[in-house]
């Protein structure tokens, strides 16, 4: 979410698989990226596939995800709990 995604990206976003493991339970989810790997037209259509919207994007930040206002503080790191823009 809210990456730079280089052009080294497959437009499928994916490289092939052997066999089917793991594509009818994945979830995977793309919001506001930029850069020429960003573009998702050509990405696969796997049911877990989602270009998701800010709301749903704010619930996969290291805010409520990870309770991470709590211990990313002690660590020194710089950190942002939400989305950017």
């Amino acid at each position: 979410m809210e990456s730079t995604v280089g052009d080294f990206i497959r437009p499928e976003g994916w490289m092939p698989w052997n066999g089917n493991f793991a594509l009818d339970t994945l979830y995977y989810a793309e919001y506001n990226n930029r850069g020429p790997g960003s573009i998702t037209n050509g990405r696969v259509h796997w049911k877990g596939i989602r270009i998701i919207n800010r709301r749903e994007a704010k619930k996969w930040t290291t805010g409520p995800l990870l309770s991470s206002g709590i211990w990313i503080p002690y660590s020194g790191v710089p950190y942002v709990l939400t989305l950017i823009k």
